[in-house]
């Protein structure tokens, strides 16, 4: 088994406007990482921040000798940025965290030792007390039972982007090339085993979390409509449940024709019932469509990102 003084470590953080916070940032995973492998480098790619977080960290390199910067052309998202990171290192184990120090930095050498105890290929921070939102808590919760209902596996909702890999994961990582998916999702579809290590997490120390509702939900059906069919499963099901309904009523309706000679009642509220219809057809032929046009984005085979400046492989 390896021990630590004979790994090779980079951390991947992403970045948004994050410039308030990278001093205290690089200072915790310097203090707690530095000496500990045979080597590490703390790589922070900027997703398109628009205040000074690229000056700030340019400006930290001249205090950290392995401290690597990424700039992303524009804000093409959390997950986007970290798959850059990950296709920028060749390390042993790589470590992904939120640049909040809601995660610790400390965190990874257990997760780190964890890994090597049980020669796992994944391990992943389980959240013990978070220090979030009302909001938040009960927003996860729901995107994580409402997706784990429609998509073939299985997410514990406490689990995060908090994790460290082996060299061989983020390889599979970077040599899917999807677009409308999320890298830690398609390892998750993948069925790559990990373990679990329950930690808690701190309170952010500056700034609030980019995580609003529109986020969540674009989140949730990227998970949704990338790994499952169960939407369009679902979308065949309810058309004949209803189909025999109109049936039904249609049914109905001749009969009491036949019997009474008259237009059966209530043809208010098959107008109704019309429209319901029509609504739900549109919204089946609106969730076939978020498939078809996932399938246009997969084919055009466009970058998931663009890299405007890079420190990595520079002189200093």
């Amino acid at each position: 088994m390896s021990k630590l003084n004979e790994l090779v470590l980079d951390i991947v953080v992403p970045l948004y406007n994050d410039s308030d916070v990278l001093e205290a940032l690089c200072d915790a995973v310097f203090s707690e990482i530095n000496g500990k492998f045979k080597s590490f480098r703390l790589i922070l790619i900027d997703d398109g921040s628009v205040d000074s977080t690229f000056e700030n960290a340019m400006k930290m390199r001249n205090n950290y000798d392995n401290l690597e910067i990424i700039r992303l052309a524009g804000n093409f998202g959390q997950h986007r940025a970290i798959l850059a990171g990950l296709r920028s290192t060749n390390a042993d184990i790589v470590a992904v965290m939120d640049s909040d120090l809601q995660d610790r930095p400390e965190h990874i050498l257990v997760m780190v030792e964890k890994m090597l105890e049980e020669d796992t290929p994944m391990v992943i921070a389980r959240r013990g007390s978070r220090d979030d939102s009302l909001w938040k808590k009960v927003g996860s919760r729901a995107f994580a039972t409402f997706s784990n209902i429609l998509v073939p596996f299985k997410v514990d909702p406490h689990l995060g982007a908090f994790r460290v890999l082996r060299k061989n994961v983020v390889k599979q990582i970077c040599d899917v090339k999807e677009h409308t998916g999320t890298p830690f999702s398609m390892l998750y579809s993948l069925k790559i085993p990990y373990s679990v290590v329950d930690l808690d997490r701190d309170a952010r120390i500056a700034g609030k979390s980019g995580y609003n509702l529109r986020k969540s939900m674009k989140l949730a059906s990227d998970r949704i409509l990338t790994y499952s069919i169960k939407p369009i499963r679902l979308s065949i099901f309810l058309g004949i449940l209803f189909g025999l309904f109109s049936i039904g009523i249609a049914g109905y309706s001749i009969i009491n024709y036949g019997l009474q000679d008259e237009v059966a009642p209530g043809w208010t509220s098959l107008a109704f019932v019309t429209s319901f219809f029509g609504g739900l057809n549109l919204l089946f032929l609106g969730i076939l469509g978020e498939y078809i046009g996932r399938i246009y984005i997969e084919s055009r085979g466009i970058p998931n990102y663009m890299v405007q400046d890079s420190t990595i492989n520079d002189e200093k």
